[in-house]
């Protein structure tokens, strides 16, 4: 080895052709990065065009988008074939889209108001509306459309001429042949040109939401023989101060004074004090299910959100304590109106667990309760129920309602989980006064 290129010791030196591909690759790579800085630059400072360019899709209608491609069409050919007719076809339609700008822009000035007889209805009542319009501005305004979006339809209603200060009121119906939450509103004014090239929409008012119930039905305080007394359920925890006594035991230093049974202490020559075994308070579970393998029909689910609401509504009436749990969650309600409130919004969820998978759940949501209540269809079958009522306490009372139009109403008992076949909400209260 020549003294004038002297080796070093651990150092590999990089072959020429991998220092440049490495070269490349970083060049490469700074360029693609700058393209994106400057794409993301030119895609920020057009956002506000591009809002405009997608509102300019709602203003004019497809008839209208239609003239503007012939206008741009007759002007392009006309111009370089000079065709006169063509040229003729383009003015006559540039005139026809300015007279429509002409006739859709200008001030409107309304103070609407959108008003609901009750926002919440039993399914199957009326629920009426009311909607009053009037003229704020200082001028009279022509006349134009007002649409009502309600739910997925739209009701249309035609506003005649309003002069300074006018006003104008329209009636309306919502039908309510489901249970549900219907959204009502925002009320939009239309206004469109003759020929509806052009289109202009202004809303007015927010939305509103009209809650349609389940049905629901009353059943007696002396029909809910599921329910407890009002002294609740005794357990096998032993408590110096309670409601339900136990026993006498020696006083151990520290015990409650009050709690001392005189009459045997003077009978006995030493302190005895009384032992209560703790209470606690009814607390009913409703689990239901919404797995659409559990129901035969949607009529099925329907009676069973019903059955879950009167249940439900009998357990606040008698002022107990009530938690409603489905696959989807724990159910949060203030008062009744709340739980009919939040009964409104359930619906059939695919993929949900099973009934022994909901029924663990909502035991290890609520664990205090002392009675579980749950309500399915008849696609729950004996085994599935069973495994359900192995997840409840065993100190707990656990009944389960099977709701089908097409089966016969009957008890039966599987293991010590009492079942209530219903085939419709009227055989409730019945079906409820057999597990007195």
């Amino acid at each position: 080895m020549s003294s004038a290129t002297p080796a070093v010791a651990g150092r590999r030196r990089l072959p020429r052709a991998d220092v440049s591909g490495w070269v490349t690759g970083l060049g490469r790579s700074r360029a693609v990065t700058g393209t994106r800085r400057v794409t993301d630059d030119v895609w920020n400072r057009t956002a506000s065009w591009r809002q405009r360019a997608a509102g300019l899709g709602g203003f004019v209608t497809p008839l209208g988008w239609i003239a503007l491609l012939s206008l741009a069409l007759a002007v392009v050919v006309g111009l370089d074939r000079s065709w006169s007719e063509l040229t003729a076809v383009a003015t006559a339609l540039g005139v026809a889209l300015l007279a429509a700008l002409a006739w859709v822009m200008g001030k409107t000035a309304y103070d609407v108001d959108i008003a609901l007889d009750s926002e919440r209805v039993q399914v199957g009542d009326d629920a009426l509306g009311r909607l009053l319009i009037r003229n704020r501005g200082s001028r009279s305004l022509l006349p134009t459309s007002i649409e009502l979006p309600v739910a997925r339809a739209v009701a249309s209603f035609d506003l005649p001429a309003l002069g300074r200060h006018d006003e104008h009121e329209e009636l309306f119906a919502v039908p309510t042949r489901r249970r549900g939450v219907i959204p009502v509103g925002p009320v939009v004014s239309v206004r469109a040109d003759p020929l509806h090239l052009l289109r202009r929409a202004q809303r007015w008012t927010e939305q509103v939401e009209l809650f349609v119930h389940p049905r629901t039905l009353v059943i007696d305080s002396g029909h809910a023989g599921f329910l407890k007394d009002v002294e609740g359920v005794t357990t096998q925890d032993l408590s110096s101060s309670d409601v339900s006594f136990h026993a006498l035991r020696d006083y151990v230093p520290g015990d409650d004074r009050r709690a001392i049974h005189w009459k045997t202490t003077a009978r006995t020559g030493k302190f005895m004090v009384r032992v209560f075994e703790e209470t606690r308070r009814s607390h009913l579970l409703l689990l239901l299910s919404l797995r659409p393998e559990d129901y035969s029909t949607s009529d099925d689910f329907e009676m069973a959100v019903s059955s879950v609401a009167s249940l439900g509504l009998q357990c606040l009436r008698e002022d107990r304590d009530l938690s409603v749990v489905t696959q989807a969650g724990h159910l949060r309600f203030p008062s009744g109106r709340g739980l009919l409130d939040e009964l409104s919004r359930v619906e059939l969820v695919p993929g949900s667990a099973a009934v022994p998978s909901l029924a663990e759940n909502g035991v290890a949501l609520v664990p205090s309760a002392s009675i579980v209540a749950l309500v399915t269809g008849d696609g729950a079958d004996a085994a599935a129920l069973r495994a359900a009522d192995r997840a409840a306490p065993l100190d707990a009372f656990t009944f389960a309602v099977r709701c089908a139009g097409d089966q016969t109403v009957a008890r039966r008992k599987i293991g010590r989980l009492t079942v209530l076949d219903l085939s419709d909400l009227d055989d409730l209260p019945r079906a409820v006064r057999t597990m007195r």
